[in-house]
């Protein structure tokens, strides 16, 4: 499971126990855009792989 998909998940559990999450999925829809058309380290191509720096 890549970081997108934990995020969605996370912030879905939260709403379920009834959270507000409108500021934080403002947020991730943000760094999600950002990261996928920056080319960040957190690309979203890069489901499950660890930046350990090798």
């Amino acid at each position: 499971m890549g970081w997108p998909d934990l995020c969605e998940r996370l912030l879905t559990r939260l709403e379920t126990s009834g959270a507000d999450t409108t500021a934080e999925r403002g947020e991730f829809a943000v760094l999600v855009a950002e990261c996928g058309s920056s080319g960040c380290k957190m690309a979203l191509s890069q489901k499950g792989e660890n930046d350990n720096g090798d």
